[in-house]
């Protein structure tokens, strides 16, 4: 009921607004339970990026001619650069954008660093290695997590300190997958999928660096959740999103995933590893708030992000018998109706 209520507030803003909330709603429902986390005054940023982010997915299903799919993305491209001129087109999005009391602290770098890494993969949907992977997490996952931050930071805070673009060099992130090869050393324990944020047991502060830095680790758990979950859509297409370097690792081969589907060799074990890695990010990203004060107040509902993706590996893990970790499933790939519970949980507990 507060939902829907919030929903007829957005609307009543004004069209671009409701324009958004409207993709949002309809596309992406996951995301669209954790507005009610944010501060009034940066839930229409939240859509925004949100529905942009939207927009740019629509392209991938929407399109099969790379012509005209460049043409596409060159388009938001200009779209972009022209808002952060102040000249946004008679675009909803745009406007939207440009309205934003935020406006001025979004990074345009951000927003076109996830539109090239959109048309990238766009005309090469195909992961050799779990670098690539990572290289995608850091421009799409990371990048729209990093515009949240930005959108949630109030005009006394410092600027963002990291440099764009630092997670492309390595030089601060440089432990992404360092767990590759101990994938199955933790298993998945029931009772760990919400951590605390905080020990609470020290005073020492937040900065916007460790912010990034948790967050960029968030972003690859929710990339492979959203791969994994995408399996058989991806099939359809004869398009296979699991990186080579771990479809090899089990013999799972191509054809045999786009005639087989659920039965082909391999898959499930690959699957399980793709699980065992997006935990591992997981436990990764809780370990950068060991020994603080916990997520800054303002950044909680940034990292309700991860509840859907958590929640989703969540069940494909714990499917009994021999239906865990298989992604055609049909009972996993429903929506699950407890989602707005856990994220509202999660919010009021500061869990992720």
């Amino acid at each position: 009921m507060r939902v829907a209520r919030t929903l007829l507030q957005q609307r009543q803003h004004g069209s671009p607004l409701a324009y958004a909330t409207q993709l949002v709603r309809k596309t992406d429902l996951d995301s669209l339970w954790s507005v009610l986390a944010y501060p009034q005054s940066v839930r229409p940023a939240y859509l925004c990026l949100r529905a942009f982010n939207v927009e740019l997915a629509k392209i991938d299903d929407q399109v099969s001619n790379p012509i005209v799919g460049r043409m596409r993305y060159q388009w938001w491209r200009d779209t972009i650069k022209q808002t952060f001129e102040h000249r946004p087109p008679n675009h909803p999005i745009a406007q939207l954008l440009h309205s934003l009391p935020q406006f001025d602290q979004l990074s345009a770098y951000h927003l076109l660093r996830i539109i090239n890494a959109r048309e990238q993969h766009f005309l090469n949907p195909h992961f050799h290695s779990l670098q690539d992977l990572a290289e995608y997490s850091a421009s799409t996952q990371s990048s729209l997590l990093y515009l949240l931050l930005q959108a949630t930071a109030t005009s006394t805070s410092s600027p963002h300190p990291s440099s764009p673009g630092a997670l492309l060099t390595g030089k601060r992130h440089e432990k992404l997958f360092e767990h590759v090869g101990h994938e199955h050393d933790h298993d998945h324990d029931p009772t760990s999928s919400s951590a605390r944020t905080s020990s609470g047991t020290s005073t020492k502060q937040v900065d916007d660096l460790t912010l990034d830095h948790a967050a960029s680790h968030i972003a690859v758990t929710n990339t492979i959740a959203t791969l994994l979950r995408s399996i058989p859509h991806h099939a359809q297409k004869r398009i296979n999103v699991i990186p080579t370097e771990i479809a090899s690792r089990y013999d799972v081969k191509e054809e045999a995933l786009f005639r087989q589907g659920p039965s082909t060799p391999g898959l499930k074990e690959a699957v399980a590893t793709m699980v065992g890695i997006a935990y591992a990010e997981l436990r990764t990203a809780r370990s950068c708030f060991n020994d603080t004060t916990g997520i800054p107040k303002r950044a909680r509902p940034v990292f309700l992000s991860l509840t859907p993706a958590r929640s989703w590996l969540d069940r494909l893990a714990k499917e009994d018998g021999d239906k865990a970790f298989e992604v055609f499933n049909p009972r996993v790939l429903r929506t699950d109706w407890k989602l707005p519970v856990q994220i509202w949980r999660d919010s009021r507990r500061a869990l992720f």
